[in-house]
């Protein structure tokens, strides 16, 4: 028993370490919890417990702070005592943890860090369960206006669901509430197999095969036994994106990945490349290249260049994929903290590069070559807008249709038949809401 504690106690460590970092370094947990866990030594249910208390944590972490500042009545708290008690509030309300076990360890983590406070969190989460969360979010709801609310309610900045709502609104959908709960859910481990051998080696080991893209499988627990050369974790959309230029270009011929890193998109379009198929892979961060080196090793038909997308050489390729640098709001289930980490005064600058990317697409295609723009966005000023102000300024493109093709890859997908370009959402389809446009070169 005392072992058992003492890996819980480790566990709920870990959890904060990581959400301290993310905090200060900018971090990703995605890219971060990987090497943690397997540098822990935990067993599998207890790494199990350091991911849902760090995801959890930080996709309720505005929720959480608006019940700690009710009941701490807006005492001011140091970061890393506060980090504590949202993770303390995530064992009370979400998780199935005896509710004396989640006050006496989030205590004790406090005293490990600040003896003097532990005090004062024992107190705010023994008050967190007398009050209860329904009782706790009801009084921090009260005097609040409508988006005030949902952003409490659902735990979203209140810049974010009004661009979110917009984006539905464009696409002819009611209400944004579903799309920001589907936000808050534990997404599913997809996995992306490159060749028919390693399809056939994951159906033999019981995984399920995804009903949205004809490559995903789901994995239930941990991946990386299944992972291999040919098998990769991504996003059932990031693996559509790919799949829609390969049917679209002809695959003999020369590709260009312009945003290539960290690699999941050239894999999959390399794997359904002929033998007589090039593809060439822009990635300005040197990490990120090594990461999309990694990706296609040991293939004579790719180069990698550590370079900007705007560098690519002009009239040279039959296809462009340009997976544009965005906000990243279509993939806030994996990456919680993007919610909080960005801006909206970062969208002026993000829009000025996917324009000026979107330029350097076109001229890098030989007459008649197609640009697939995707982004893993669904805000308007970064999807349609820049496809409108993109077909206004430059009469050597056309808009293609490509909902035939993305029902050819998935024919369950339900999409919206009133338009070209293809937005998938989050609640609707299971995937990341990825955003797909196709540009011919006239």
């Amino acid at each position: 028993m005392v072992f058992l504690e003492t890996q819980l106690a480790k566990a709920r460590e870990l959890a904060h370490q990581l959400l301290m970092r993310v905090s200060r370094d900018d971090s990703y947990i995605n890219l971060l919890l990987p090497s943690t866990l397997r540098n822990s030594r935990l067993p599998e249910n207890d790494r199990g417990l350091v991911q849902e208390l760090s995801y959890g944590a930080l996709r309720w972490q505005l929720q959480y702070d608006a019940f700690i500042d009710f009941l701490a009545k807006d005492k001011p708290i140091e970061i890393e005592v506060r980090t504590a008690l949202r993770l303390g509030l995530h064992q009370l309300f979400r998780m199935r943890i005896p509710a004396h076990a989640a006050i006496n360890e989030t205590v004790e983590l406090v005293k490990r860090l600040q003896p003097k406070a532990a005090g004062f969190a024992n107190a705010v989460l023994r008050s967190a369960e007398r009050e209860g969360s329904d009782s706790l979010l009801a009084k921090a709801l009260e005097g609040k206006t409508e988006i005030q609310r949902k952003s409490i309610i659902f735990s979203h900045p209140k810049w974010v669901i009004s661009a979110l709502a917009d984006a539905i609104e464009f696409d002819g959908r009611d209400s944004v509430d579903n799309l920001l709960a589907a936000n808050n859910e534990t997404p599913e481990i997809n996995l992306a197999a490159l060749t028919e051998a390693a399809r056939e080696k994951l159906r033999a080991e019981g995984l399920i095969e995804s009903s949205v893209s004809p490559i995903g499988f789901i994995a239930k627990g941990n991946p990386e036994p299944y992972l291999s050369k040919e098998v990769r974790v991504q996003d059932l959309g990031s693996q559509i994106v790919p799949l829609v230029l390969l049917e679209l270009a002809n695959r003999d011929g020369r590709f260009l990945d312009m945003c290539s890193g960290p690699g999941g998109k050239s894999a999959v379009l390399l794997s359904g490349l002929s033998s007589k198929g090039r593809l060439d892979c822009l990635e300005p961060t040197p990490h990120r290249a090594k990461l999309v080196e990694d990706a296609v090793a040991g293939d004579s038909r790719v180069e990698v260049f550590v370079t900007k997308g705007q560098l690519a050489q002009k009239n040279a390729y039959d296809a462009v994929l340009l997976d544009a640098p965005c906000t990243g709001l279509g993939s806030l289930r994996r990456k919680p903290e993007s919610r909080w980490r960005k801006q909206p005064d970062q969208l002026p600058q993000l829009v000025l590069i996917q324009s000026e990317l979107l330029d350097a697409g076109v001229e890098a295609l030989k007459s008649g070559g197609i640009l697939l723009y995707s982004t893993c966005s669904p805000l308007v000023s970064e999807t349609n807008t820049q496809i409108v102000d993109l077909l206004s300024r430059r009469a050597d493109c056309e808009l293609i249709d490509i909902k035939e093709v993305v029902h050819q890859i998935s024919p369950n997908l339900e999409l919206n038949m009133a338009r070209k370009t293809v937005q998938l959402w989050t609640d609707l389809h299971g995937t990341d809401s990825m955003y797909m446009a196709a540009i011919r070169r006239k």
